[in-house]
């Protein structure tokens, strides 16, 4: 049986704003569901963002809303823990939950719920769902470590302000800088000389445009940052699947890294086959889970492409887990991001908190059955409840207890103040 308990939408300010050319957030805003299936609960995110997926929070929201569970029968008549596994790999949650307009952040939150319910019933570590999938072995390294996370530079802080003042040996450390693009190309040439400057030729330095520069720019961009910075590659110069300029700056010997028009494992077909892109930035919540990104990054690999994995900003919990989960297990990464959500949310929003090690620039996944998170007391006045499917929506988070109060709504609540495994 499979039963959705909760829908939420959390939008917890931060302390510090992170901005690039597409937009400037304060304040982080999530979709977090949570379910029950066979007995065990699962916890799911996605962050939903307009300029990357064209969906909002309350867009996600209604489209888990009108899911019928029905619809999810692999997976409901699935045996053992690979059958599950498998059954869910099948499913086009994207798709389902979206029609023609697919919602891979809504298809986000339910996939990482149900796998985090999966596992949490086979008692399971959320990394042995990789090695239920043996279409991605190759795409796979043996377990055992995870690469060093990358530093990212966005528009609320000057390369100086921020590499400058690290120390220099945890500055030693770097292995990938990702510089956020100013509005015009020659001011982030210059953004660029200073960070190389600080850096040195031992680390790797890319440049993210977030689609901010006409195309005519973006190939004046390109080239500037080649002759000025020793660019090792440009992350979306132009609005998205401008596969024909892409080409171009490709050609004229820039590398372009995908993010905004690669969602899917369709627009990597679309890309390799125009010459468009040497790199894939594969985000969790964009791509619509744990399993669609793992089937992008093995599509990525087939086309000769390299990977970044990376984030959205401000995930809370079950994305930022999901990812490290990715990160230490897919081969031949090109870079790695892991948020500063320790920076963002000084009061940990899950339970156990985040974690990195600033100092070498490391990013484990958690440790525990399923994602290994519940969400921390901290979360809670963040939250506003869009309860169940098909019952009213726009109650606040926190509900006095009282008689009426049916069976979900107490066992949801379970999980909201329970923080064990």
């Amino acid at each position: 049986m499979l039963e959705i308990l909760r829908v939420h939408i959390a939008r917890v300010p931060m302390e510090r704003p992170f901005a690039h050319t597409a937009h400037a957030r304060a304040r982080t805003e999530s979709v977090l569901l949570s379910l029950r299936w066979q007995g065990f609960e699962g916890w799911g995110e996605g962050a939903p963002r307009p300029y990357v997926t064209d969906e909002t929070a309350e867009s996600a929201v209604a489209a888990l809303q009108a899911l019928d569970t029905a619809l999810l029968e692999p997976l409901l008549a699935a045996d053992g823990f690979s059958g599950a596994v498998a059954a869910l790999a099948s499913l086009d949650l994207p798709r389902l939950l979206g029609g023609l307009h697919r919602a891979p952040a809504a298809a986000a939150a339910l996939e990482t719920a149900l796998l985090d319910a999966v596992c949490r019933r086979h008692r399971r570590p959320l990394a042995d769902v990789l090695d239920a999938c043996p279409w991605a072995a190759d795409a796979l390294a043996a377990p055992g470590g995870a690469p060093p996370v990358s530093q990212v530079v966005d528009l609320s802080r000057t390369p100086e302000e921020l590499l400058g003042a690290m120390p220099d040996a945890v500055r030693a450390r770097l292995t990938h800088v990702k510089l956020k693009a100013l509005p015009s190309p020659e001011e982030t040439a210059e953004r660029a000389r200073s960070a190389r400057a600080l850096l040195g030729p031992g680390v790797r330095l890319s440049v993210d445009a977030n689609c901010g520069w006409e195309p005519e720019h973006a190939e004046a961009g390109a080239r500037l940052l080649r002759e000025a910075a020793a660019v090792d590659w440009i992350e979306e110069p132009t609005t998205p699947r401008q596969w024909t300029v892409l080409h171009r700056i490709q050609q004229a010997g820039m590398p372009v890294m995908l993010d905004e028009s690669a969602v899917d494992p369709a627009d990597v077909t679309w890309a390799a086959a125009a010459g468009a892109a040497a790199l894939v930035n594969i985000r969790v919540s964009k791509c619509g889970g744990l399993l669609p990104a793992l089937r992008t990054a093995v599509r990525a690999r087939e086309c000769g492409m390299r990977v970044q994995l990376g984030v959205q900003v401000g995930e809370i919990g079950p994305l930022w887990s999901a990812g490290r989960t990715l990160a230490a297990r897919l081969a031949d990464l090109a870079a790695v991001e892991c948020g500063r959500q320790d920076e963002w949310f000084p009061e940990p929003l899950t339970v156990p908190p985040y974690r990195a090690d600033r100092e070498r620039h490391a990013a484990p996944p958690p440790p525990g059955m399923g994602h290994g998170l519940r969400p921390s007391p901290a979360l809670a006045p963040h939250l506003t409840v869009r309860s169940a499917p098909g019952a009213d929506i726009g109650r606040p988070a926190r509900q006095p207890a009282s008689s009426e109060t049916n069976a979900s709504e107490t066992h949801e609540g379970d999980l909201w103040t329970s923080h064990g495994s």
